[in-house]
């Protein structure tokens, strides 16, 4: 009988049989692994003891997290609080004083309102003019007081005359003192006149008034032109419903003898204005006087149609402007006897001197006064063809008497194209301007002598 043989039979755990693996595992292996099994318990050793502590009760039953997690949010809160607040005053309320203390700047435009014309029932405090004007100061104050950008420096706004279904009107704006790249980007008339127009196309601000926004134009003007429209001194409206008006002094109401005046010349739609500005005997008129004559109340450098300073000695000066508004100011530069000037306002019927030219092609000619006139005549036409194309001008007659010139040497009689001048008897030639649209300035004494006659025509430069 075969013996029996017993094996004993030993019960392994989980670690025996881990430490058994690392056994037959290589020494540098069995090295890893014990080093990464440290690591972890490590860590589950940290995270039990931290956890343990953040839960630890520290009175009745707060636990030590539940304060921590109450700051944190605490401290969120009053950072999120301080940045509106912070924002909100920086863009609405930084200096309240601005508006009152700051370095005023002005704006003068004019808009085309549809449904209105000139009628005499728009001249200054007639009850249709307050109406109108009205409307049109609520409709700019909300306007800019609205907007994002420019509310915080919009001052005020006013429109100060009509004429042929044109409002003119100015804006107020205040500065810091350190205000040159505020003005370039900010205050600058190509912005203010982009905002105008924005709000007229989106919210259809001027609906009502029937506002046409292409129409819109604005510019920079002098403190003391708009300050006089606003309070009425040293302005003073003619109105020429008659064929002349004469005044024997300059002398005006509420304004001191060495302010600046201004005249608002207005006729009828389709009558031009002459206008004859005089002086009494040598000495008799003041030591400086500055006279600039436009053919707008929205005045800039292009649009003067004349201008001379007169230093004592008797002068008469004439000009004829092809539209139907005229702007005069006297601007003195030392002591001046006002009283001592004379100026005459003279309806004339409309005629060919002037205009606005647009369109791919066209035509102008001097004019011809059937009467022979021989004073001093000022005609203006603006060119303007499509965006981004220029025009060329093609002059096949040109005669104005004596040799042919041109520049500075072109004094009395002369054709001004874009700020280049031509004068004298020429063969014809062309003109290229750089531009879209440009201005021609014809100026002369003797209407006998003077002719000329041009085709323009519009070019992408191709």
């Amino acid at each position: 009988m075969a013996e029996e043989i017993s094996i004993p039979m030993t019960e392994l755990s989980p670690s025996s049989n881990s430490t058994q693996e690392q056994n037959l595992l290589p020494d540098s292996n069995r090295t890893d692994q014990n080093e990464r099994n440290s690591h972890w318990g490590n860590l589950r050793c940290r995270e039990t003891s931290t956890w343990n502590a953040c839960n630890k009760i520290i009175c009745w039953k707060c636990k030590m997290w539940m304060p921590i997690l109450f700051t944190v949010i605490l401290i969120t809160i009053i950072i999120v609080i301080t940045g509106i607040k912070a924002t909100s005053i920086d863009d609405d309320f930084i200096d309240p004083s601005l508006k009152i203390y700051g370095i005023s700047r002005y704006y003068i435009g004019s808009m085309k309102i549809s449904k209105y014309s000139f009628t005499p029932e728009l001249i200054p405090q007639s009850k249709t003019y307050l109406s109108l004007s009205k409307g049109l100061k609520f409709m700019l104050c909300q306007l800019y007081n609205k907007s994002p950008a420019l509310g915080y420096y919009f001052v005020d706004s006013g429109v100060f005359s009509f004429s042929n279904g044109t409002a003119y009107f100015w804006l107020q704006f205040a500065m810091p003192e350190e205000h040159d790249l505020l003005i370039k980007y900010t205050l600058s008339a190509e912005v203010l006149l982009n905002v105008l127009r924005q709000h007229l196309y989106t919210d259809r601000t001027g609906e009502n008034i029937e506002v046409e926004p292409s129409s819109i134009a604005l510019k920079f003007a002098k403190a003391g032109y708009v300050q006089s429209l606003k309070t009425g001194q040293c302005v003073f409206r003619v109105l020429l419903l008659s064929n002349e008006q004469t005044f024997n002094s300059l002398r005006l109401v509420n304004c001191s003898k060495n302010s600046s005046n201004y005249w608002l010349v207005q006729s009828e739609s389709d009558h031009s204005i002459k206008t004859i500005i005089s002086t009494e005997d040598e000495g008799s008129g003041c030591t400086g006087m500055n006279v600039a004559m436009y053919n707008t109340w929205v005045p800039g450098s292009k649009q003067i149609v004349s201008k001379f300073s007169q230093t004592g000695l008797p002068i008469t000066s004439e000009v004829i402007v092809s539209g139907n508004v005229l702007l005069v100011t006297f601007s003195p530069r030392g002591e001046c006897d006002l009283p001592k000037y004379s100026i005459t306002f003279l309806q004339a019927p409309m005629t060919e001197c002037g205009g606005v030219l647009s369109g791919t092609n066209g035509s102008f000619t001097s004019p011809s006064y059937s009467n022979n006139y021989q004073g001093e005549i000022n005609c203006t036409w603006n060119l303007k063809v499509q965006e981004h194309f220029r025009a060329i001008i093609f002059f096949r007659e040109f005669k104005l008497g004596g040799p042919s010139k041109s520049g500075e040497s072109c004094v009395t009689d002369y054709l001004e194209v874009a700020g280049q001048r031509f004068c004298g008897d020429q063969k014809p030639f062309p003109f290229y301007s750089n531009s879209s649209s440009l201005q021609i300035n014809f100026h002369f004494s003797k209407i006998y002598t003077q002719s000329f006659a041009a085709d323009y025509i519009a070019t992408d430069g191709r």
